[in-house]
């Protein structure tokens, strides 16, 4: 018996097909999408300064901006961890039944059973796990909508970008009472979209209390990746015409005069004209000199080579330094995640790092486990199951998986251990084991103590420990440790 009160699931009739604006709404048959991005190739950033588009700067910048784009997908790539999915049912315990039915769920997003539909534009359901968790370091929020066939039976999972995504005020009955509530919507060929729709689902990280809107955590960075990108555009231009050494060609005018004809030489005007003339062939001759060439010239002419004093007077190495750690601090990514670090720092200081970054890496899965947890919820319902979906992604951990398989027998022997007490039951065994469902026919194992020898210790398996040697080798040497070249260490 269900402990809930009023749990009674009530769904009404929903709406078929997809709601929320695509790159494809609103256009005819047959229409051209063009790509919208702008391209930054050999430009500068600096007009994104004054567009006054924060989502938009950022989603830039993640794309183009070297840092910025390094730490989104170093904090995407780490936060993409193993997605589990529990079904409860209204009793609020495991369902064998609805994992089978949520697997044939996930099934029929991720291919496509009726080939008449030509190509299969939908995002399989671990691409939509990808982009909602990208969505959060860009906008502070992820979205999706649950799209529905012409049977009302779940089809596809439509990410939507919350950058487009606005709010008004909307109005909710909650029995005899009336509430006000935020709705979303958005807009689209001049005209609003509603998206007060049990279908469509959002979530924001740490969202501010005072505002409607999501805040992305990479928003204290713009101004510094501005300046960041400024600098380096001002360092190239500063190399291109001082920073390199050059070569100096002096003329000596008197012998350039001398060498002219004499009809020229009585005239001031042509005597101009003959110099630059000299000057300029000689300028075009050098600079088509290729680096083998040799340089040969009379006596009117001196070579010299100037060399830069970038080195010497403008080393901008601590003022690259200084904006690296400001805009890596703005990012929340250490340093050595983006390639800043090139000195100092202690082992302490890097584990002190790698311990806050794993959990602002693991930042965007609270958002997006609600996300999912709610569509698929849902979407179990419509197929007729009375229950509930909890996604949970697993921990982030750097260690390879051949050094963890010491402590996965440690929380393998834990889990069988409550298995064999009867704290938990077979199903919640298989689940935290994530070995999935039992064979059909396996004897039940909840209580039985299969664990338990009739004296009461352990079934004798010695407990993994995480620092026991694998190979069974001792660590101590046979090194004599006493007068006489005799070892103490017992046979």
């Amino acid at each position: 018996m269900a402990t809930d009160i009023n749990d009674k699931v009530v769904i009404k009739k929903l709406k078929n097909g997809v709601v929320t604006a695509t790159p494809t709404t609103g256009k005819d048959p047959d229409a051209n999408i063009t790509n919208s991005l702008t391209s930054y190739f050999n430009q500068t950033l600096a007009s994104l300064r004054n567009t006054g588009q924060t989502l938009q700067a950022i989603r830039t910048l993640a794309r183009v901006h070297g840092d910025v784009s390094a730490a989104v997908a170093a904090l995407v790539r780490l936060a993409e961890t193993e997605l589990y999915m529990r079904v409860y049912d209204a009793d609020h315990q495991l369902s064998a039944d609805g994992s089978a039915l949520l697997r044939s769920l996930i099934n029929r997003f991720n291919n496509q059973y009726d080939y008449t539909l030509g190509f299969d534009d939908r995002m399989t359901f671990d691409l939509v796990k990808s982009s909602l968790i990208r969505s959060i370091p860009l906008t502070g929020a992820c979205a999706v909508e649950l799209v529905l066939d012409e049977a009302g039976v779940p089809y596809r999972l439509q990410p939507v970008s919350p950058e487009t995504i606005k709010w008004k005020v909307g109005n909710q009955k909650l029995g005899a009472n009336e509430t006000n509530k935020a709705i979303p919507y958005q807009t689209a060929n001049g005209e609003d979209i509603l998206l007060d729709i049990p279908t469509f689902f959002y979530a924001a990280l740490d969202q501010d209390l005072t505002s409607t809107y999501s805040q992305s955590p990479m928003e204290p960075g713009l101004n510094t990746s501005f300046f960041h990108a400024e600098t380096v555009d001002d360092i190239r231009r500063v190399v291109k015409r001082s920073g390199h050494s050059r070569l100096v060609v002096k003329l000596n005018l008197q012998d350039v005069i001398k060498s002219a004809p004499p009809s020229v030489q009585s005239d001031p005007v042509q005597i101009a004209q003959w110099v630059e003339n000299e000057r300029l062939k000689i300028k075009t001759e050098i600079e088509s000199l290729t680096p083998e060439a040799a340089i040969i010239y009379f006596d009117s002419m001196q070579t010299d080579y100037l060399n830069s004093e970038i080195g010497a007077s403008a080393d901008y190495k601590p003022l690259m330094e200084t904006i690296d750690a400001i805009l890596a601090t703005a990012l929340k990514t250490p340093a050595a995640i983006v390639g800043k670090r090139t000195s100092g720092g202690s082992q302490n200081t890097s584990s002190t790092e790698s311990l806050l970054y794993l959990k602002t890496a693991a930042s965007p899965h609270r958002p997006v486990e609600a996300v999912l947890s709610r569509a698929l919820t849902l979407s179990m319902r419509l197929l007729g199951f009375e229950g509930y979906v909890v996604c949970e992604f697993d921990s982030i951990d750097l260690r390879p998986e051949a050094e963890l398989e010491a402590f996965k027998s440690m929380h393998q022997t834990r889990i069988l251990e409550q298995l064999s007490l009867g704290f938990i039951t077979d199903d919640e065994a298989a689940e935290l084991l994530h070995t999935g469902p039992r064979a059909p026919g396996a004897p039940p194992l909840s209580g039985s103590l299969f664990t338990v020898t009739s004296s009461g210790a352990g079934n004798g398996a010695e407990i993994p420990s995480p620092n026991g040697d694998p190979v069974k080798q001792a660590l101590t040497p046979n090194t004599p440790t006493a007068a006489g070249g005799k070892s103490n260490k017992k046979a």
